[in-house]
């Protein structure tokens, strides 16, 4: 697989609003991940020039003039040490939902721009059409009731579903879905079960154990992170072609694409 920091901030030139919504929701998680570790390195290299710059008196090094702020950078790396477990899961959590909402508000587009997708031999009441005052009016709610039946089923049955539908693989690269749909059970796990893991857990994901929390750390964020970004991309390029969605060029999002 390729570099995965190499993912971590690439956009297209051109891309859905459901691509945007879901590139801007994916930077905002980066930038929260990195903050405290971005300040530390800050108060890390203050601390270091200080010692640098007050070398000739404190030979011994600058923790004898001083101790209570080098104490409390060593407090500040234990901390982050401590926290990211934590941090790893805030990340994972929120980076499989944003892929979710993605593939919810694209889909949900799709079937509005062509209301012929929703052909099925579902039932709906005469109150239910009686509703809504257009046939678009009737096909958004429509395209949403089913975006909301599909959102409790799993990965690949969503993934079944867009094939079936839109006739479009939602990934075109094994590895990453792969990935992906590992930080979807991981996901799942600490939603529900707090990271505990359970006997189909422990049977699928390598390193798990039944009734024991199971510890993943940044790196898995960022493979899991990676791979939603390039599915994305990659997808989003492919439905917007054939179903003729609007896209909007990268400059109109330069506000946070900094």
């Amino acid at each position: 697989m390729e570099d995965d920091a190499d993912e971590l901030t690439v956009v297209p030139d051109v891309a859905t609003m459901a691509a945007w919504d879901f590139y801007k929701g994916h930077h905002s998680q980066m930038r929260y991940m990195t903050s405290a570790n971005m300040v530390f390195r800050d108060f890390d290299s203050l601390m270091k020039g200080l010692g640098l710059a007050f070398a000739e008196i404190a030979p011994e090094g600058p923790e004898e003039l001083f101790p209570h702020w080098h104490k409390r950078r060593e407090y500040l790396q234990n901390a982050l040490n401590e926290n990211l477990p934590m941090v790893a899961e805030y990340g994972m959590t929120r980076c499989v939902e944003n892929f979710l909402s993605y593939v919810s508000e694209v889909l949900s587009d799709t079937l509005i721009s062509k209301p012929s997708l929703l052909k099925s031999q579902e039932q709906v009441t005469y109150e239910e059409v009686l509703a809504h005052g257009s046939i678009d009016e009737f096909a958004a709610w429509a395209a949403e009731r089913r975006i909301s039946q599909l959102s409790f089923k799993g990965l690949e049955e969503i993934a079944g579903y867009i094939e079936k539908r839109l006739g479009l693989r939602i990934h075109g690269n094994d590895e990453h879905w792969k990935t992906l749909k590992r930080g979807v059970a991981i996901r799942n796990l600490v939603v529900h079960r707090r990271g505990i893991a359970d006997e189909r857990f422990a049977r699928v994901v390598a390193g798990a154990k039944k009734n024991e929390r199971y510890v993943f750390g940044l790196h898995d964020y960022l493979a899991v992170a990676s791979s939603a970004l390039r599915i994305v991309r990659d997808f989003d390029s492919k439905v917007a072609e054939k179903f003729s969605l609007t896209q909007i060029a990268k400059e109109q999002h330069s506000d946070w694409l900094r």
